[in-house]
């Protein structure tokens, strides 16, 4: 039952953006908001569960893409870098821009992920040096640059000038930026 409430969650989160209610999901799923509150104490609890599985969903992701032995370096540090929790919410910048403008602590989670999520790609990107494939670069500056760009993608003004789906300008981004990286 837990997860089909998570899954009724993110259906509501797709459709309304952060705005919809325990009401929504327990009429969603034919059930007594009774009975959602026997599982998560509050609307912020449904939502820190799917920002945690959201998480865990990218970290896997990551330690897939690493383990890949038929990806290069650069196809790896690539597509680390644009992994985003997949056939879900947060992958409309609006939704993450009204995490972060409504549920503080629930973004933290995100932004301190973004900061400290680091170690595999600064692992892979020494390596990378090492065998040639990528130039001597700041690490700490890479990374702030990244994050910096990320944000600023999700900027809602930013977001309505683009003619392109978050997925698409996140990669063009890691692409401009990576391209300044490789020998």
């Amino acid at each position: 039952m837990k997860e089909r409430i998570v899954q009724a969650a993110i259906k509501e989160m797709m459709h309304r953006g952060l705005k919809f209610s325990i009401r929504d999901i327990a009429h969603g799923l034919g059930i007594s908001t009774k009975t959602i509150y026997q599982y998560f104490d509050s609307k912020e609890q449904i939502i820190s569960h799917i920002v945690v599985q959201s998480i865990e969903e990218m970290r896997e992701a990551e330690m897939g893409v690493m383990l890949d032995s038929s990806l290069s370096i650069k196809q790896k540090l690539h597509k680390a870098l644009v992994i985003i929790p997949s056939g879900f919410a947060f992958r409309d910048i609006r939704i993450l821009q009204e995490l972060k403008i409504r549920y503080p602590d629930q973004w933290r989670a995100f932004d301190e992920y973004d900061y400290n999520g680091w170690d595999r790609i600064r692992l892979l990107v020494k390596e990378g040096i090492a065998k040639g494939d990528i130039r001597a670069i700041d690490m700490e500056l890479f990374i702030h640059v990244y994050i910096g760009a990320l944000y600023h993608l999700m900027d809602s003004q930013i977001a309505g000038r683009l003619e392109l789906s978050f997925e698409r300008a996140l990669d063009q981004m890691v692409e401009m930026l990576l391209v300044g990286i490789y020998k």
